[in-house]
């Protein structure tokens, strides 16, 4: 488990990915673009780059994040089974966010003000998170 001040280490990105892959694989979606999930984040930073701006640049440029979504309102664009991985395996790897796919969902559709991006989740998400046997 690590804290918000630790992601930007090259230690957790290399924890999220091991459990990402392994929520994967545990889920049966493992597919092989897998293995490139957020490969670029510790060369940006290492290059110098500050980490809130490869957050905020990774974020809205990467299909299976909220933000993502936000920026381009398409559904069909939006890599739903790499969104739940992500949120799965956040419970084993941040302290300030242990929350699973489920709760996580359940924690935006409570707190969040866009109503479009509340229909989409309980649209696509839902029924999916349902799919893998992840409702609680």
């Amino acid at each position: 488990m690590f804290t918000k001040e630790e992601r930007s280490t090259f230690p957790y990105w290399f924890a999220h990915w091991c459990a990402f892959q392994m929520v994967a694989l545990n889920l049966g979606i493992w597919k092989f673009r897998y293995i490139f999930h957020d490969w670029y984040k510790p060369w940006l930073k290492m290059f110098g780059m500050q980490y809130k701006d490869i957050q905020k640049l990774h974020r809205y440029n990467s299909r299976h994040h909220i933000e993502f979504f936000e920026s381009h309102c398409n559904p069909s664009l939006f890599d739903w089974d790499a969104m739940i991985i992500d949120w799965e395996c956040s419970q084993y790897t941040k302290k300030a966010c242990s929350r699973n796919a489920f709760e996580e969902m359940k924690y935006i559709l409570e707190t969040s003000d866009n109503h479009y991006l509340k229909y989409i989740l309980k649209r696509f998400m839902e029924p999916r998170l349902k799919e893998l046997e992840l409702c609680n």
